[in-house]
């Protein structure tokens, strides 16, 4: 009965404006109110360009499919950031729509957003990995792979992340409740391995065992996520940068003759352009998720969420935003440290830029056709429309139809490389058909 009375007693309760905010600091919302939107939104257009570039068929390699699949997941894990942008945003925060939507999806969205993080991270180590091998056996990237092969290797990539980050999705608790006589919604999530108080200072009512799972699985993803990945591109950048070096060393002593020299010179220019550029990117990918993984495992061992939640839960934020500033800056990083990408780019631009303007072009060609048709009936002349190679497609004298535009065959405009000729009646001689002889008038 005081179970119930309790429960009657809260429904009743009226929540003010600033108790039904959905973040958790000053700091976390105008990071996510007016820093957020900028970089989500840059690094969607620019992981686009990138794959505009990288999906081209003369660019297709080993090292751009990974980059490919790189540039996806962080196309998906910027785009999971919106909703928690929305709720920093009064239009959402208040309404019971979407705030009941936000609080039953909240914790799988950022499961997903993980499990994008960490395809990306192993993505760029298959990158370095590749690019080290390619560096210390040329043959390897002349080789080719079976059909199978790339798509199980990515494939094994996005099942193994998958798994390891699946805990997540039942990682917290989240009790969601009306209030105000069912109309304010509010909720709270706990952590299921919360060894502390409860809700309502009720015992945590998680087995043992589940929770031991939820600690286990926790250190699995911070070891082969975190802390592994980190550490691994580290040592393979350094490897990377010292054979690239070796390479340099040796294509500089290799030949005597001029072309000799200038082909092993443009050849080592290309592979360390290639190498630099992944360098930079594996640079870039350390600086922005190396201060989340030494904070995550400190945070961890020392439980600091529970004895400094306010001091943990900024620094959280702020590791996590250099993470997202590191998802958007591979376009960044492509323009800045890869000539040959900026001409790619610069090259599909003005084709597409070219192709709308030809297609424009014969547009406004054929409307002036047809306006020239009809202009050439109102005055009771002979029109023909002839190929751009002169040679006549169709006859007919006005006010009738040619065949373009009779009701059995109506477009919307006239087919490329038409012309409409106008013809005099005395610019015809004597004859029919094919024997008729014509003088033309090109208008």
């Amino acid at each position: 009965r005081m179970s119930r009375s309790s429960g009657k007693a809260l429904s009743e309760i009226c929540l003010s404006d600033a108790q039904q905010m959905m973040h958790g600091s000053l700091f976390e919302y105008l990071l996510q109110r007016y820093f957020y939107p900028v970089v989500a939104i840059f690094g969607i257009l620019g992981n686009i360009l990138n794959l505009t570039v990288l999906l081209n068929k003369n660019m297709r390699s080993r090292a751009n499919t990974f980059l490919s699949m790189l540039a996806f997941a962080d196309i998906i894990f910027l785009t999971l950031l919106f909703p928690n942008i929305l709720a920093n945003y009064s239009v959402f925060t208040f309404n019971i729509s979407f705030r009941w939507l936000y609080f039953h999806t909240k914790m799988h969205l950022i499961t997903l957003a993980n499990w994008c993080s960490a395809i990306a991270i192993w993505c760029v180590i298959l990158v370095c990995t590749d690019r080290l091998i390619g560096i210390r056996n040329p043959l390897y990237v002349r080789g080719g792979w079976g059909r199978g092969r790339m798509p199980a290797l990515l494939a094994s990539v996005i099942a193994i992340t998958g798994s390891i980050t699946a805990y997540q999705h039942v990682e917290y608790d989240c009790l969601v409740r009306w209030y105000c006589n069912d109309t304010q919604l509010y909720s709270r999530c706990m952590p299921i391995n919360n060894d502390g108080s409860w809700f309502g200072n009720k015992t945590n009512p998680y087995s043992e065992g589940y929770r031991m799972f939820i600690n286990y699985s926790t250190i699995l993803y911070v070891l082969s996520m975190i802390i592994f990945p980190i550490v691994l591109l580290t040592i393979l950048n350094v490897m990377l940068l010292g054979a690239l070096r070796q390479r340099h060393q040796q294509f500089g002593s290799m030949g005597n003759s001029i072309s000799e020299k200038r082909d092993s010179s443009a050849f080592a220019k290309t592979e360390h352009r290639v190498t630099m550029t992944v360098t930079c990117i594996v640079t870039m990918f350390t600086l922005t998720n190396g201060p989340s993984a030494l904070w995550h495992l400190k945070k961890t061992a020392y439980q600091l969420d529970l004895l400094y939640p306010f001091y943990s839960y900024n620094v959280t934020m702020l590791c996590s935003t250099l993470v997202i500033c590191g998802k958007a800056s591979n376009f960044i990083v492509f323009c800045l440290g890869s000539k040959h990408f900026r001409l790619r780019l610069m090259k599909l631009a003005q084709k597409k830029v070219h192709k709308k303007m030809v297609t424009m072009g014969v547009a406004a060609a054929a409307t002036n056709t047809e306006r020239s048709y009809i202009r050439s009936c109102s005055l009771g002349r002979r029109v023909l429309l002839v190929s751009t190679d002169r040679r006549p497609l169709t006859g007919a004298t006005t006010p009738s139809t040619p065949p373009l535009f009779n009701r059995e065959r109506r477009t919307s405009s006239l087919p490329r490389q038409l012309n409409l000729i106008q013809l005099d009646d005395a610019a015809c001689g004597s004859g029919t058909g094919s024997d008729r002889k014509c003088s033309w008038l090109q208008i």
